[in-house]
This record gives structure tokens, C-alpha cells and sequence, in this order.
């Protein structure tokens, strides 16, 4: 069973808003009759009442479609109110349309912008005025003034704070929307930060480690026959665990304090860090090569932190599951005409896959790849090839193109 049980009462008995427009006309329409009109007077004649209760229903139907069409329905019966007055004064019947003006001009101030609703509340001047005119009609000429003064004031004041509750309403509404579009973007900014966050623990952490068990698989199979070689090994192996630590050091120090800054000042890795790269590939058993055409161009530190991140990520892959001995090609083209990067890195998948491969993955590499990639506005795509092996590729704006994602 899910949601709550006052939950499931709120949804049986919420009706839908032209129904619960057309519950408030009917609510409106008894109290209207008998306040503003003779039609509860005893010497009032049948006629006369059916053509009082068909004037008023005639106003009151528009009030179910006030929510949709508010400026049509309110000018609607505006007519319908200032047609009353006019037909009272012709002696048709006794009758001052009020409370279905009230609920159109409600609903005008409590969904429309100010100039409009300003507008709808000058317009109920003019009706308005025609009721007093209608209710001095049989008094006495001594009273007439109180009576102006009491009944003007009646109407202007009930027109004006209906108006004001209407407004008061579309104020909370709004701040209501400000408040959950701001709650909105917190959440985005929180979650955005986490996958921030866990892209780059991912990136130091996961690589890092994965690099030192390949080498460390590697060194222990010629534990006696290669000494050098697992000296070299303990040696990648060593310089890949401190700069872990101190890429972790220097994230934490971003997540504690000021980021922007100590991003600025702190450890960066692009792609003029690629050779320690592709020798630790080399250590963990991959032929890896790099290719370079085109003339390199400037690129923001963001955008080649993702482009080394993206050759990282890309020969870790190759390392777990291609596996020692695979054929690993690098490729930067810096020689596009629309101003990117193109970065490949594909393998043959003809290498000795590592046994326990699966253990070393994560499962978020290539997720967070995309992330990146899309952040600074390029494009990503990563997938096996006919050959069997698996390439990883994206372009990347630089220089001016960069300012121009970003802008955009």
C-alpha cells in the first residue's frame, strides 16, 4: 500500500477546477438573488422572478471558465453587471448583479499581472456606480447623502478588498514558486557537486589503484627473474600512490575551503602530463603509443584537466580489460577547422585480459567521462570496434570555442 490515507482522501474528494468553479457560481448565485435583488419580495410576481433567475444564471455559467479565460470572463460579466443596472432602470426587474463581478475580479487580481488587475478594479466603478444610483432611486431626499456615503462605501469597499485578498494570494503564489524554484536548483547544484565529486574520486582513486595491482600483478610474475623490473614497477608503483595523495589532499582542501582558489593554485594535470601516463601504461604491459597532428592550441584548464582525464581513463580501461600486450593508440588532432580537439585512444583487444578484471572495475568511468565531455560543451562517444578491441573518443572545444560554450 503506498502513500498516506489523508493523501489518498485529499485525491477522492479534489475535484477538477471547472468543476469547483462551477460548485462556487451555484454557492454565489442563492446569496446574490437575495441580497441584491426583489426576488424574495412577497409582491413580487412570478414573471418577474423567472426573469431575475435567468439574467443571474446567464452571468453565473461564465464563472466556471474564470480560471481559464479570467480577462474574457471577468469582461464578460462586467457587461453582464452594468446590464443588470441598465435593465433595473428600465423597470425590467430589481436587480444588482454583485457577487459573480466579486469573483471575477478576484480571480483577474490573484492570476493577472498589476496593470491588468489595476485596470479590472477601476472598470467596477462603473457598475458600482449604477448600484448607488439604483439604491437612492426611493429614498427620501434628507437622506440621501448618508445613505450615498454608506452604500458608496459598502460597494468600494468590498470591491477593493476582494481585489486586495487576490492580490495577496498572487503575492504568496509567486514567493511560492520563487522558494520551490530556488529549493529546485539547490538540489540540481547538490547533486551536481556529488557527481562532481565523485567523477574526480573516481578519476584519482580508481585509476590510481587499478594502475598499482596491474603493475604489482606484473612484477610478481618476474619477481625472480627481472629484478629491475620490479624495481622499476615498485617505483611506478610508488610515484602513482603519491600523486593520489596528493590529488586527494588537494581535492579535500577544494571541498573544505574556498574551491575556486585553491582550484586555481592546486595541483592540475592536461595533456602536457600525458608521458607518465602512457609509461605507466607501458609498466602495467600495454604497447602504448601517442600520435600527434595538427598544431596544438590553447586550451582552459578545465577543458585539458577532461582531456587528460580522458586519455587516463581510457588507457586504465585498456590495461584492465584488454589486458597486457594489447596494442594502444593515443591520437590528438589538433588540426580541425571548427576549432576542437579530437582525442581517440582504441586498443586491439588482443592482450592477455587480466584475471581479475571485473574486481577492478567501478562501473562509472565512462559515465563520468560523459560528464565531463559535456560540461565543457564537447562531444563524447565510446563503444567496441570491429577488430575487437574498444575505442574511446571525444572533441573538445579550445581557445575562443570554449568561451563561446560557456557563454551559450
Amino acid at each position: 500500500m503506498t502513500g498516506s490515507p489523508g493523501a489518498a482522501l485529499g485525491g477522492r474528494y479534489r475535484a477538477a477546477p471547472a468543476v469547483q468553479d462551477t460548485v462556487l457560481a451555484t454557492a454565489l448565485l442563492l446569496p446574490d438573488l437575495f441580497l441584491f435583488s426583489d426576488f424574495a419580495l412577497p409582491n413580487v410576481g412570478l414573471a418577474d422572478r423567472l426573469a431575475t433567475v435567468g439574467y443571474a444564471v446567464l452571468g453565473y455559467a461564465a464563472l466556471a471558465a474564470r480560471r481559464r479565460a479570467p480577462r474574457a470572463v471577468f469582461g464578460y460579466l462586467w457587461a453582464h453587471a452594468l446590464g443588470g443596472e441598465l435593465l433595473t432602470a428600465a423597470g425590467v426587474f430589481d436587480y444588482s448583479p454583485t457577487l459573480a463581478l466579486l469573483a471575477a475580479l478576484y480571480t483577474v487580481a490573484a492570476l493577472q499581472s498589476s496593470r491588468l488587475a489595476a485596470l479590472a478594479l477601476g472598470s467596477v466603478v462603473v457598475p458600482v456606480a449604477l448600484s448607488v444610483r439604483a439604491a437612492l432611486a426611493d429614498v427620501p431626499a434628507q437622506e440621501r447623502l448618508t445613505t450615498l456615503i454608506g452604500v458608496a462605501c459598502f460597494y468600494g469597499l468590498l470591491n477593493l478588498e476582494v481585489w486586495a485578498v487576490g492580490r495577496w494570494v498572487r503575492a504568496g503564489r509567486s514567493a511560492a514558486a520563487r522558494d520551490r524554484l530556488a529549493l529546485s536548483r539547490a538540489e540540481e547544484a547538490i547533486l551536481a557537486e556529488r557527481a562532481r565529486t565523485a567523477r574526480e574520486l573516481h578519476d584519482i582513486v580508481a585509476n590510481a589503484v587499478t594502475v598499482m595491482v596491474l603493475q604489482a600483478g606484473g612484477a610478481r610474475h618476474v619477481l625472480r627473474a627481472d629484478p629491475d623490473r620490479v624495481e622499476h614497477a615498485l617505483d611506478q608503483i610508488e610515484s602513482s600512490g603519491k600523486t593520489a595523495v596528493a590529488e586527494l589532499r588537494h581535492m579535500l582542501l577544494v571541498l573544505r575551503t574556498d574551491g575556486e582558489r585553491l582550484a586555481a593554485d592546486g595541483p592540475g594535470f592536461g595533456l602536457a602530463d600525458l608521458d607518465p601516463l602512457l609509461s605507466g601504461a607501458r609498466q602495467a604491459g600495454l604497447d602504448a603509443r601517442l600520435e600527434v597532428s595538427g598544431v596544438p592550441a590553447v586550451l582552459a584548464r578545465s577543458v585539458d584537466l577532461t582531456a587528460y582525464r580522458l586519455v587516463q581513463e581510457a588507457l586504465t580501461n585498456a590495461a584492465k580489460h584488454a589486458g597486457p600486450g594489447s596494442a594502444t593508440v593515443v591520437r590528438l588532432d589538433w588540426s580541425r577547422a571548427d576549432g576542437r580537439l579530437s582525442i581517440e585512444v582504441g586498443d586491439d583487444g588482443r592482450g592477455i585480459p587480466a584475471a581479475a578484471r571485473s574486481e577492478l572495475s567501478t562501473g562509472h568511468g565512462l559515465i563520468g567521462l560523459r560528464e565531463r565531455v559535456a560540461v565543457c560543451g564537447g562531444t563524447f562517444d565510446a563503444g567496441p570496434t570491429r577488430n575487437g578491441g574498444f575505442r574511446t573518443a571525444a572533441t573538445l572545444p579550445t581557445g575562443e570555442h570554449f568561451r563561446q560554450e560557456v557563454a551559450s
